[in-house]
């Protein structure tokens, strides 16, 4: 089969995941091939023009790219190229959101638009009403998958080290979310705040923070090595609480925010949207398994882990109310302990290779030969696409240098 990936490089500093995420097809399906478009902004029309019908058995739309939807400036062109370029087209619609719960009818809008085969969304199947009714998107198939799965080539190059040689005892980074993102949204910097503040008096070895614009975000490979450097990580399920299906919600936040900068969650809530509450569930993010991966000790907030990890076996858990951290500081001071809770979590997720990118390449894989209704045509060679690929993929970088250049 012939597959195109749209794709999104929207800078030259990328999080680790997006690349393992996007480009898991083409390392781990070598029985078909694979091609890779970077839209950037969208992309021109003429970037477009020698797609044929047919040329394709499958394009596959990455959450990369369908992040384009929260973009004002971009997205309706996008749209626009989009359903003219695929509506028409025979080959297999495959759609990988992410952040499902934002700008949400826009993927409605589009799916629907060119005929989208399949949704692998990371949102959980009880919440399919909510996100994904069926009066918004007819008989298209949804399915749930995992934000982020383990990358086999980091298992060789991932520390082993023993818990009482590591810099740290405790790391953490997290953004602080907007209010659109419910409760659930703020309780990733709640509870950097939290450990932070009881860890220090502990006077345990830590490297806490939140990084809203504060040049403490840790990206690339040096993430991977940050997570290493630590006994312990703390974490809970990401996502959001609610739906913002228009994104209406978002801007009458930012507009009360400008106004109101030191307005608390719940201020905001109650002034802009007090009878909205989450209804939502969490799902389980990649970090999960870097730390799986890594041998390190997690912390996080008790819930429904997707049934994946339990509490106090693969993780520490910490009461949603904090009522029992001093009980869950006392297990993270016994070193043996905290090893032992590491290495079920890692035998859970790594050792037993049930959540590898691997796997979920070939059920994607799986998934759309089983739907090829007409087989591509052999008017262009590989080589033609490949090269057609490459020229956009260049062009885009180029774009995307020019406006670091200009301070965009």
């Amino acid at each position: 089969m012939r597959i195109l990936v749209l794709w999104r490089k929207a800078s030259d500093r990328l999080r680790n995941t997006i690349i393992d995420h996007a480009f898991c097809f083409q390392r781990y399906d070598k029985e078909n091939e694979y091609f890779y478009f970077n839209i950037f902004n969208g992309r021109r029309a003429e970037d477009y023009e020698w797609i044929e019908q047919g040329l394709f058995d499958a394009v596959i739309f990455h959450y990369s790219a369908l992040s384009l939807r929260t973009s004002e400036k971009h997205w309706g062109n996008f749209h626009e190229l989009m359903s003219r370029v695929w509506r028409d087209d025979p080959c297999v619609k495959v759609f990988l959101p992410q952040d499902d719960y934002s700008c949400t009818a826009r993927i409605w809008e589009l799916a629907n638009e060119i005929k989208a085969d399949k949704i692998y969304s990371v949102i959980r199947e009880e919440d399919y009403s909510i996100i994904y009714p069926k009066d918004k998107i007819g008989n298209i198939d949804i399915e749930t998958v995992l934000t982020g799965y383990i990358e086999e080539s980091y298992l060789n190059t991932m520390s082993d080290k023993p818990h009482i040689d590591r810099k740290y005892d405790v790391v953490y980074r997290a953004r602080k979310l907007p209010y659109e993102y419910g409760k659930l949204g703020q309780l990733k910097s709640e509870i950097a705040d939290v450990f932070k503040e009881k860890l220090s008096a502990q006077r345990m070895r830590i490297d806490i923070a939140n990084t809203n614009d504060d040049g403490k975000a840790i990206l690339g490979d040096a993430w991977i090595d940050f997570l290493a450097s630590s006994r312990m990580t703390i974490g809970c399920l990401g996502g959001s609480g609610f739906m913002d299906a228009d994104g209406m919600l978002k801007k009458s936040i930012e507009r009360y925010i400008l106004l109101h900068p030191n307005a608390s969650f719940e201020e905001t809530k109650t002034q802009l949207f007090p009878e909205k509450e989450d209804n939502l569930h969490g799902m389980l993010s990649p970090r999960i398994f870097e730390c799986a991966i890594n041998h390190t000790c997690q912390i996080l907030v008790g819930d429904n882990y997707h049934g994946i990890i339990e509490a106090d076996k693969d993780y520490i858990m910490v009461k949603q109310d904090f009522s029992n951290i001093d009980e869950v500081i006392d297990r993270m001071k016994d070193i043996a302990y905290c090893e032992n809770i590491a290495e079920n979590c890692y035998n859970k997720l790594v050792k037993s290779e049930q959540y590898t990118y691997r796997k979920f390449a070939q059920k994607v894989s799986d998934d759309i030969k089983d739907r090829i209704r007409i087989p591509h045509n052999e008017k262009y060679d590989s080589t033609y696409i490949e090269v057609k690929c490459r020229s956009n993929n260049c062009k885009a970088d180029s774009e995307i240098q020019e406006l670091l250049l200009r301070g965009k």
